[in-house]
């Protein structure tokens, strides 16, 4: 099977891939976060009121033109049921209630 198309873009292309790179980890937040959503069938003022924020902060969240806090992500995904793991650690925060809505 061939490789993606954007693998055979980056090898020919390592400054884009350098560029994507720098990225990566917050697109695959911001994909992983509406991926959690719209499994949940919620909308972004469902997710704010679960997470006790506005509308508009889950809108800059999803937009992926702002740094996220590492809390931050650690709240979405306590919302969201979803891990948050580096080195094979669930990060997101057990000791605290959750406000999680059901849909």
């Amino acid at each position: 099977m061939s490789k993606p198309l954007h693998e055979q873009l980056f090898e020919q292309d390592t400054e884009a891939r350098a560029e994507y790179e720098k990225v990566r980890a917050q697109h695959e937040f911001v994909h992983a976060m509406l991926e959690g959503r719209t499994r949940l069938g919620w909308t972004q003022r469902d997710l704010a009121e679960a997470m006790g924020v506005s509308q508009p902060v889950i809108s800059r969240l999803e937009s992926g033109d702002h740094d996220v806090k590492i809390n931050t992500v650690g709240a979405v995904c306590k919302a969201l049921g979803i891990e948050f793991t580096i080195g094979g650690r669930n990060l997101v925060p057990q000791d605290v209630p959750s406000k999680r809505r059901t849909a």
